[in-house]
């Protein structure tokens, strides 16, 4: 159901992540003529609509290497005065790189549409650091295939792409939980299955006894498990989603994946080394 909106404000937030996140070429629909405004030119009125002065990317220029604001010299964009719409937008940091958007922006009945048909330099298939490190060269380059293909809203197969990276690193990915279990405190009952999990053939049971293993703390009562949305990549019904609907599994298990390979892996080992140095210091203490 298309989203309604009574103000241009509400509207540039959600334009800002079309800008800055969506694929190329999904539509986003949505309803409310109180966003946009019109101006008159020798007694014709002319109806436009105002695109994020701001948004947030990441500038890879030398004076910058991390996220910053970027910002459009004109936000108003008038309705028909072209097919295709182009802007940019200029980081405030360095004011050296620039963005630059090719998008369709429509007023329809009964729903106002705006479509990214273009993006230079394209959207990012940046890689987390601590991720590229756990990955060998192989899956690396599955998974940089996985954000292309979303990138381009081809979600079916992002999503195949996707799930073949977490099958091959399965293991490791249930070795990483484990070893957050041991650190939790987890049930013994549960740890003593780890070995068995490991041999195990079917994905769906290793994506339960993974999501069992994830930290209490990690799952806030009342809140689905976020192992959960790996069961999306098991299930039949995903061959009969749309490329859209799988743009947004694939999100999901993106952060999921990335922050159980990347940053719970590294916490996980610094939990480690903590508690060898602190046994190694009480061992001196008590000599």
């Amino acid at each position: 159901m298309p989203d309604q909106f009574d103000s241009a404000k509400a509207l540039q937030e959600l334009l800002s992540e079309v800008l800055t996140k969506w694929p190329l070429y999904r539509v986003y629909a949505y309803t409310g003529k109180n966003c946009h405004s019109e101006t008159y030119s020798n007694s014709k009125n002319r109806r436009f609509g105002l695109l994020p002065k701001q948004i947030r990317l990441f500038c890879g220029h030398k004076e910058c290497g991390y996220e910053t604001l970027w910002e459009i010299s004109d936000a108003q964009v008038y309705f028909g005065s072209e097919f295709i719409n182009r802007d940019s937008y200029t980081c405030r940091n360095c004011g050296k790189t620039t963005v630059n958007y090719c998008y369709i922006w429509q007023e329809r009945e009964p729903n106002n549409i705006f479509v990214k048909v273009g993006q230079y330099p394209e959207l990012e298939e940046r890689v987390p650091d601590t991720l590229k490190q756990a990955l060998d060269e192989d899956d690396l380059k599955l998974y940089k295939n996985a954000l292309r293909m979303r990138n381009f809203n081809f979600g079916i197969a992002a999503v195949a792409y996707m799930r073949r990276v977490i099958e091959n690193r399965m293991n490791g990915m249930l070795e990483i939980l484990h070893e957050a279990a041991i650190t939790h405190n987890a049930p013994a009952k549960l740890i003593a299955r780890h070995k068995d999990m490991k041999e195990e053939k079917r994905f769906s049971v290793k994506v339960d006894y993974a999501g069992d293993l994830l930290p209490v703390s990690l799952r806030p009562s009342g809140k689905p498990n976020p192992m959960a949305v790996l069961h999306e990549l098991a299930s039949d019904g995903l061959h009969v989603k749309s490329d859209e609907e799988c743009v947004g599994i694939f999100d999901a298990c993106r952060r999921t994946f990335e922050y159980v390979f990347g940053k719970l892996r590294v916490e996980t080992e610094d939990a480690k080394n903590f508690v060898k140095e602190m046994s190694l210091l009480t061992g001196k203490r008590t000599k």
